[in-house]
C-alpha cells in the first residue's frame, strides 16, 4: 500500500506570500518535521472525498482559488525606509502528504493554530485543519490514455519521456536554516506533449508520487515534481 495523507487547512487570518501556491518548505516550518509534502494549493472546496478515479484526485490540485492582494505601505525599521506589503486572504490550502508518519494529525493538532507565509510575526497566515482523508494511490486506476503532462508544481528539469519545448523558467527561493537558497525552476502551469511509447500508467502514478529520476535534484520533498497527464486530442505544445 503506498499512502498519502490529503490534508485541509482554513484560513482565520491574512496570508501575505506567493499568490500561486505555499510552498512545501513553508508547512515544513510551520510542522518542524522532516515530511514529504506537496505544495500547498488554495482552493475553496470545503471537504475532503476519497478519490475513485485518476482525474477526482487531482480535482482539488487543480480546482484553484485566486484572490486579489491588498497592499499596505508600513515603515520598515530594519532597513529604515517606507516599503509596500501585501496580503490576501485564502479560505483554504490542501497538501497531500506521502508515507504520513501515524501520529501526524495529532502532531498537527497539538501546534494548532500555525502560520504559514510572511509576516507570521505580525499574525498572517494562521491556520487549523479542517479535514484530512487517507488514499491509497495503489487503489486509484491510472490513465492508459494521455497526449500531454501539466505541471501541477515546479520542477527543476523536465522528464525524459516529454518533448523538449521552450518553457517558463524563474528564480525560486527556499529557506533553509535562516539561509536563503535560489534555485531556477521550471515553473507550474505548464504543459508538454508526451512521447511516444510512453509507459502511461507508471509515470501518471509517479506523477502523484513526484518521483522522477532524481528526487534530490527536484526538491520532492518540498514538494516539486508533482505533475498530472491529460488526453488532448488537439493544441499544445
Amino acid at each position: 500500500m503506498t499512502e498519502l495523507l490529503r490534508l485541509l487547512f482554513k484560513f482565520h487570518s491574512e496570508y501575505s506570500g506567493d499568490t500561486r501556491f505555499v510552498s512545501g518548505n513553508a508547512f515544513r516550518h510551520a510542522l518542524s518535521a522532516q515530511v514529504n509534502t506537496s505544495i500547498g494549493i488554495f482552493t475553496d472546496i470545503d471537504r475532503l472525498n476519497p478519490p475513485q478515479t485518476y482525474n477526482e484526485f487531482f480535482i482539488i490540485r487543480t480546482k484553484k482559488c485566486f484572490s486579489f492582494p491588498h497592499f499596505e505601505k508600513f515603515y520598515d525599521w530594519s532597513n529604515q525606509s517606507s516599503s509596500y506589503r501585501y496580503f490576501f486572504t485564502p479560505q483554504y490550502v490542501t497538501f497531500d502528504i506521502l508515507e504520513p508518519p501515524p501520529n501526524l494529525l495529532e502532531i498537527i493538532g497539538s501546534l494548532e493554530p500555525f502560520q504559514f507565509g510572511g509576516q507570521r510575526h505580525s499574525g498572517y497566515g494562521a491556520v487549523t485543519l479542517h479535514d484530512s482523508v487517507y488514499i491509497d494511490v495503489d487503489k486509484i486506476p491510472m490513465l492508459i490514455n494521455a497526449s500531454h503532462l501539466t505541471l501541477i508544481s515546479p520542477v527543476v528539469y523536465l522528464p525524459p519521456y516529454v518533448e523538449n519545448f521552450d518553457c517558463r523558467r524563474e528564480q525560486y527561493n527556499i529557506w533553509n536554516h535562516g539561509r536563503k537558497n535560489q534555485v531556477e525552476i521550471i515553473a507550474p502551469g505548464q504543459f508538454f506533449r508526451i512521447k511516444p511509447g510512453t509507459d502511461l500508467p507508471l509515470i501518471a502514478k509517479r506523477g502523484i508520487l513526484r518521483k522522477l529520476k532524481s528526487n534530490k535534484a527536484l526538491f520532492s520533498q518540498f514538494g516539486f515534481g508533482e505533475f498530472m497527464l491529460n488526453n488532448w486530442t488537439k493544441g499544445g505544445s
